[in-house]
């Protein structure tokens, strides 16, 4: 997760750089902001498709182990 808030930082630098070096109109930011943006979707994507495979393992998964229940007998010590 660090590394991906790493790279969104990058990304945004890079966009405010453009902007304040080029202009809103300019080929480069409208580039940087298609990068970040794809970055952003592909991320939202990723993390949707990780939460629903979780969801999905958590479904189908069982009890990791089942315990029995057996009651205390009266009188029983060592």
């Amino acid at each position: 997760m660090a590394e991906t808030d790493d790279i969104l930082a990058s990304l945004q630098s890079s966009l405010r750089n453009t902007l304040a070096t080029f202009g809103p109109e300019s080929v480069q930011y409208k580039s940087t902001a298609k990068v970040m943006d794809e970055y952003i979707a592909h991320k939202t994507q990723s993390q949707l498709s990780t939460a629903v495979g979780k969801g999905k393992e958590k479904e189908t998964q069982g009890p990791m182990f089942t315990l029995a229940h057996r009651p205390k007998t009266v009188g029983w010590r060592k």
